[in-house]
């Protein structure tokens, strides 16, 4: 009986020996292959793989190779087309929306690569690991392109309540016309090409000799329905519990604009931001035309009754755990006084609303300063950002013919609140009227993306930089 326990005594000796040789074996070589960290998905490593913008981006992550291992001083570096990033976790490389990063500094279409460094030290030893990863452009128009049923562009489902006349157009696009009329709801289809670039609304263009609208080249409506009130925010609200983030934004569109550009917008605000949540938008009556500034005027005082409602209705049905709330120019005139009469009737409503968000907002700059936003302030006590620009001219016209600067103004004259941000994107646009820059311009919708993603405040937030002026008083810069 000794013989055998001396065997399985000897056996078990030998065995552990193994088994420490093992894992002294495996330590050495993750040491040596610099394997602590690597990329979840590491065939995009080999020389013939390029990420592309029609890659998926779900496996483009990091993971730890062994929990129990401490890593100190993670640093990791990222660089595309002369643009840098830095990373001191990997939860927050993982969380970076690399997409639209790349897509927003054109990387991809500039067919250089991109450089991804780490360095961090294990049991006192420095690694560092090196990727050198190849961007290449796939052309809308590129024959081969994979399945052949695989469509050219992705949609995205829209909400709306608008109460425009509906015209029963066979041309969605003049679906909704620009005659008041009852509130109305209903969801619509918006494609969008997959070589889409950051802030643009692809259309067609009669010098590249474009005369209709292309799905794998433009934006479109593809389907519009309406709905019954009741059958709308069921919907919507069960659409936004099954989302990731259950958040929503709601839209409100400014001067010269028509219910398929409203649409469009809504539908690009929405992707370029990578929005987790579910897009709506409020479509009044503009005339959409440079000529009947006096119209729109007329049609968004109208409405702000309508809009009022749907304000209400929207806040207390969504079901949205965060609700954000944005507006454009002479939008800011039915959306801010809407929040203000609705937050007075429900109080109870404000905790629905996460962020405000009121870009180059076409209101008398004191009625904005003195009436508007302090009610807005006092009512909601939530987060609100106000974007100006000193190079908008459609916000130069208005001044001019209102004879009174306006709060989407910068310079001498800029709006600046106690519990309100003022943004300053002067010099930065890129915008024909230098009047759509929030929604247009990289650098505006990359700080709308860090609002809605980490919540940061301005003071937080990197491409900002802190202007005081006097006694206190401050507001940020937008940096290119």
């Amino acid at each position: 009986m000794s013989n055998i326990y001396a065997m399985l005594n000897r056996k078990a000796l030998r065995n552990n020996i193994i088994a420490i040789v093992v894992i002294l074996f495996s330590a050495s070589v993750k040491a040596q292959n610099n394997e602590y960290i690597k990329l979840l998905d590491d065939a995009i490593t080999i020389s013939d793989s390029c990420l592309t913008n029609r890659s998926d981006y779900s496996r483009f992550k990091l993971q730890l190779l062994d929990n129990s291992i401490t890593i100190f001083n993670l640093k990791i570096q990222t660089e595309a087309n002369y643009k840098n990033k830095e990373f001191y976790s990997v939860d927050r490389f993982n969380q970076f929306d690399f997409k639209f990063w790349l897509l927003s500094n054109d990387s991809y279409k500039t067919y250089g690569n991109f450089k991804l460094r780490l360095s961090y030290y294990v049991n006192n030893e420095f690694i560092e690991q090196h990727y050198l990863i190849c961007l290449n452009y796939i052309d809308p128009n590129q024959k081969d392109r994979g399945s052949s049923t695989s469509p050219d562009y992705v949609t995205l489902p829209v909400y709306f309540g608008t109460d425009r006349n509906h015209t029963k157009s066979g041309n969605l696009n003049d679906a909704f016309g620009t005659k008041r009329s009852s509130l109305k709801y209903g969801i619509v289809v918006v494609s969008i090409p997959h070589d889409h670039r950051v802030g643009e609304i692809e259309s067609p263009k009669v010098w590249k000799f474009e005369f209709s609208e292309d799905p794998k080249k433009h934006m479109m409506l593809q389907e519009i329905s309406l709905l019954d009130k009741n059958n709308f925010f069921d919907k919507l609200s069960k659409d936004i519990q099954e989302s990731e983030k259950k958040s929503t934004f709601l839209f409100v569109h400014g001067y010269n604009t028509s219910f398929s550009e409203a649409a469009k917008r809504t539908a690009q605000i929405s992707y370029d931001l990578k929005f987790e949540g579910k897009p709506v938008f409020y479509s009044w009556p503009s005339q959409a035309s440079t000529f009947r500034y006096g119209k729109d005027e007329e049609n968004i005082a109208w409405s702000q009754s309508n809009m009022q409602r749907f304000l209400e209705d929207y806040l207390s049905k969504s079901k949205a755990e965060d609700i954000y709330l944005v507006a454009h120019s002479m939008g800011n005139r039915g959306l801010t006084r809407a929040i203000v009469a609705v937050m007075k009737e429900h109080p109870e409503l404000k905790s629905k609303i996460k962020e405000i968000i009121l870009a180059a907002p076409d209101i008398d700059a004191d009625v904005f300063k003195n009436e508007i936003a302090p009610q807005m302030v006092s009512e909601t006590k939530k987060p609100i950002t106000l974007y100006v620009s000193a190079d908008d001219m459609a916000l130069k016209a208005s001044k001019l013919l209102h004879g009174n600067p306006r709060a989407g103004d910068a310079g001498e004259k800029m709006v600046i609140v106690e519990g309100i941000e003022t943004i300053d994107a002067s010099g930065i646009d890129t915008s024909f009227l230098s009047h759509s820059y929030f929604a247009d311009t990289n650098s505006i919708i990359s700080d709308i993306f860090d609002i809605i993603k980490s919540g940061q405040r301005a003071l937080d937030r990197k491409r900002l930089s802190l202007i005081e002026l006097k006694d206190n008083i401050f507001y940020w810069k937008v940096t290119q």
